[in-house]
């Protein structure tokens, strides 16, 4: 594709965007609903992966300034999500007991806190802001060059991949399989975006994997999250009774057993993606 075309096709793309994210968002203001919150939030995310790209491709000239206006209401947003996900994860480990049904109702009532800042967030939307946002991007879309896309995310993904290989050789600190999850996802949204215009057999396969990889490390992490939650309502909260305690220490000990099993499978899955970056020379 040539590189006219593929300016088009991200502005496109970005406004395509921005266009689904304000009908999202003033839904959501109106309605409260989870699912108009939800969608808001992947509007947000496809919104901040095409802003990953062009810092990626020109950091020089990527000024974060101009993409403040998605910050607050993404963390609000991500913060609900987390406590929805919470849900949907406790929800695999079997019936819902006293104490886990204690602690529902708390994820619940923290929900609808946050759900109605976000809805207080909305309303002060700057519109404006999103407009000059995507002036920035349409100045960076005109000076995108095809060479310049691909020399620049292959060096890139052969960044975050040396980075995944100092981090592997660390696998029980917790933090380290943050940070792989971190460029496991950065990797995935450039290369993402890039395969929409470029094709290649290499770049297929390793997305693929990453895939497949991320998905595996993105549910150690929502076990992760859901544990940090249950310790802090441990903590934190009215003291539950001795039972309600019992029954939230046998969820933890299942969804920390479920993470011990999800990195067994994890460590092999990154092996193979680092052998697809690097083919021909050692990753220690």
């Amino acid at each position: 594709m040539v590189s006219s075309k593929v300016r088009e096709f991200y502005w496109i793309f970005f406004k395509k965007r921005t266009t689904s994210f304000l009908a999202n968002l003033y839904r959501s203001s109106i309605t409260g609903d989870e699912r108009d919150i939800h969608r808001t939030r992947i509007d947000m995310k496809k919104i901040n992966s095409i802003l990953e790209m062009f810092e990626m491709l020109n950091p020089d000239k990527f000024n974060p300034e101009n993409f403040e206006v998605f910050k607050a209401m993404f963390r609000f947003s991500g913060k609900i999500r987390e406590l929805q996900v919470n849900q949907l994860v406790i929800a695999k480990y079997g019936p819902e007991t006293p104490g886990i049904s204690f602690f529902i109702k708390y994820l619940r009532l923290r929900e609808n806190k946050l759900s109605k800042q976000f809805i207080s967030v909305v309303q002060q939307f700057d519109e404006k802001k999103l407009k000059k946002s995507e002036r920035a991007i349409k100045k960076l879309c005109g000076e995108l060059k095809v060479k310049t896309l691909k020399a620049r995310s292959e060096k890139f993904i052969i960044k975050k991949g040396k980075k995944i290989s100092l981090l592997r050789n660390y696998p029980s600190n917790p933090e380290n399989i943050h940070g792989i999850r971190k460029q496991l996802k950065a990797m995935v949204t450039i290369l993402t975006l890039v395969s929409m215009v470029f094709m290649d057999e290499h770049q297929d396969i390793l997305l693929s994997k990453l895939n497949q990889t991320e998905m595996l490390i993105g549910t150690w992490h929502d076990n992760q999250v859901l544990i940090e939650y249950i310790d802090q309502f441990l903590v934190k909260s009215k003291k539950p009774g001795r039972d309600h305690q019992l029954h939230l220490q046998v969820l933890r000990n299942k969804v920390i057993k479920s993470n011990q099993e999800l990195l067994q499978a994890l460590f092999p899955k990154i092996e193979e993606i680092l052998v697809v970056i690097f083919p021909s020379s050692p990753t220690e």
